[in-house]
């Protein structure tokens, strides 16, 4: 089982740290609900019957869930807005591109953009998404589908030199 897990944890450890990261927008935060996310899926690894990545992810869910209340200051959308004052000038090659996505993606709700991160930042199918938001893969394509053509015509009106 050692063996496994340490091929499980190397597959998908990127994956969580960049969901979790989005999340919660501090790195210091992001490695302990990573280590503890791991340490538990670790303890109930024999046990898992399904895609163990779910499992992993709904984990990473609860984890944080259980952050934030003995932070006692828990508020997702507050998260997410500090995650846009960071730094993202890897990840985006262009500056002017990142300002216009950081916009971009205020204007999107709590829920959009959770599942943007899982998505597009977590790489997660959407069987996968449906497992770990319990909803139907037709209504998450169907909202993911929405949600990016809400993000291009943003987009488009932001380049033609409108407000977003």
């Amino acid at each position: 089982m050692d063996e496994k897990f340490l091929n499980f944890f190397n597959r998908y450890f990127d994956d969580a740290y960049r969901y979790v990261f989005f999340k919660v927008g501090n790195k210091w935060d992001t490695d302990d609900i990573v280590s503890e996310a791991f340490k538990r899926v670790y303890e109930n690894f024999s046990n898992i019957k399904s895609s163990p990545k779910v499992y992993l992810f709904v984990t990473l869910q609860h984890v944080i869930t259980d952050h934030y209340r003995r932070k006692k200051n828990f508020c997702l959308e507050d998260g997410c807005k500090d995650f846009y004052s960071y730094d993202l000038e890897e990840i985006f090659i262009e500056k002017e591109e990142l300002n216009t996505l950081k916009k971009v993606l205020k204007t999107l709700n709590k829920e959009e953009l959770e599942l943007i991160n899982l998505r597009f930042f977590s790489q997660l199918s959407f069987k996968e998404i449906s497992t770990v938001l319990n909803k139907s893969e037709g209504a998450l394509k169907m909202q993911c589908k929405r949600i990016i053509e809400k993000l291009r015509l943003h987009i488009k009106k932001y380049s033609e030199g409108g407000k977003i």
